[in-house]
């Protein structure tokens, strides 16, 4: 029980003296910690004491229970690097150097005077609008996310009582989201037909001069086609929701034509090597995926194509049996496929742009720009339309659980819900 002493100053002004007793140590010495706690200087002396020992027992409960009172002499920025070096083996490298990142461009010069305690909801708002100047939402969403891990991490610790960010407004940006960008099940299927299309495409012949300076010379047209490999690439992605890194990794040794299956049983992506093979996300990013009888018969055109630049190239062929490579056989780079994409939906929709006629008689519309990862989420939207569950649908995709699903595709599985809605209607139209 803590005990309380009522002190007058010389000026009036009255304070408690608060000892909380902490047990003994080894010498059997009493433990204790001293307060003072000034009172409301306007209350009579009763409602004084029992402000008093209010705010007593309140500090004995939260010792007890573990809460370290000198935490608030600690600094964010000592307690931040803190924090990312206690999650570092528990994250993917590539995520750690994101986190890394993060916290020395703006987290720690914006917040490195302030303390741990001191650090207020408001603090976090006025840090957020910084932020709403200079970034996309995406962005600011990856620093909100680290922000509310560290105070998470200062909460089970015991360093702060709540987290300042639980409450704080983000930036009107951010406060709807971005939400997921990717192809509809009408667009995936545009998507595909491009693939197989030809465009003639402008290019031009450029020489340096002596100054080194490029110079164009003249401007010719030649025909555009999705090389075989970008088409397996794109078509994998699409049927089978791989991950880039996922898919990169891909050895023809992971591919069953027999069985009409692939194996995801690593990811290229960051290590500490630079861009390397490396563990999957997580233990059910481990699976065999069932392949569609076309995309076997593009994988098996793929296969004569690589085997016979195998053959032409002899001893200069460095591949170790990746799947999708560059010219010498070594494995394609990481940057590689998202450039090839972007440059082909450029074409594509300048094609569209300039034979109107032509693609509306083949129903074939612009698509918009979406990221290379929106194709795993146009795959996951395609088995939804096409009603397969949601437990399958997770599994299909490695995630942990089908929690992470539906988080994750909840909004874009909104037609779907509507459609439901649509059934049961009609039934109850048809028989009631």
């Amino acid at each position: 029980m803590a005990s309380l002493k009522r002190v007058t100053h010389k000026n009036g002004r009255v304070v408690y003296r608060i000892v909380i007793c902490l047990g003994y140590d080894g010498q059997g010495n009493k433990r204790v910690r001293n307060f003072t706690y000034p009172v409301n200087q306007s209350l009579p002396p009763r409602q004084q004491e029992k402000e008093a020992l209010k705010y007593a027992m309140n500090m004995e409960d939260k010792i007890k229970y573990g809460y370290d009172i000198d935490s608030g002499k600690i600094m964010f920025e000592d307690f931040a690097c803190q924090w990312l070096d206690s999650v570092r083996d528990n994250l993917a490298y590539g995520t750690y150097v994101g986190y890394e990142q993060l916290l020395r461009s703006r987290i720690l010069p914006y917040f490195k005077e302030y303390k741990m305690a001191n650090i207020r909801t408001l603090d976090i708002e006025a840090f957020y609008r910084t932020l709403a100047r200079d970034y996309s939402a995406g962005t600011i969403k990856r620093y909100v996310n680290v922000l509310n891990c560290i105070f998470r991490a200062a909460g089970r610790w015991n360093v702060i009582e709540s987290s300042p960010c639980q409450y704080a407004q983000k930036p009107k940006k951010i406060q709807g989201g971005e939400g997921l960008r990717y192809f509809t099940p009408q667009q995936s299927l545009m998507f595909l037909k491009s693939l197989n299309m030809s465009y003639n495409i402008k290019c031009s012949k450029r020489w340096a001069d002596e100054s080194g300076k490029l110079i164009r010379v003249s401007e010719y047209e030649r025909e555009y086609r999705v090389s075989t490999q970008f088409k397996l690439f794109f078509t994998l992605s699409i049927f089978c929701g791989f991950r880039k890194g996922e898919t990169l990794a891909l050895h023809w040794s992971d591919i069953d034509l027999e069985h009409q299956n692939v194996s995801i049983s690593k990811a290229v992506g960051r290590t500490e090597n630079g861009f390397d093979y490396k563990e999957p996300k997580n233990s059910s990013a481990l699976r065999r995926i069932p392949l569609p009888q076309k995309v076997c018969g593009l994988l098996e055109d793929y296969k004569k194509e690589y085997d016979s630049r195998k053959l032409s190239l002899g001893d200069k062929w460095k591949g170790d049996g990746s799947l999708f490579i560059q010219a010498d056989g070594k494995r394609m780079g990481h940057t590689t496929t998202y450039q090839y994409f972007v440059r082909h939906l450029q074409r594509y929709n300048q094609w569209v742009r300039d034979n109107p006629q032509k693609a509306q008689s083949e129903s074939l519309e612009e698509l918009p720009h979406i990221p290379l990862h929106g194709l795993r989420h146009s795959c996951a939207t395609l088995l939804n339309y096409l009603q397969v569950n949601i437990v399958d649908i997770s599994k299909y995709l490695g995630h942990a659980n089908c929690s992470t699903t539906m988080n994750i595709y909840a909004h874009s599985f909104e037609a779907q819900r509507q459609a439901a809605s649509d059934k049961l209607n009609n039934f109850m139209q048809e028989y009631l």
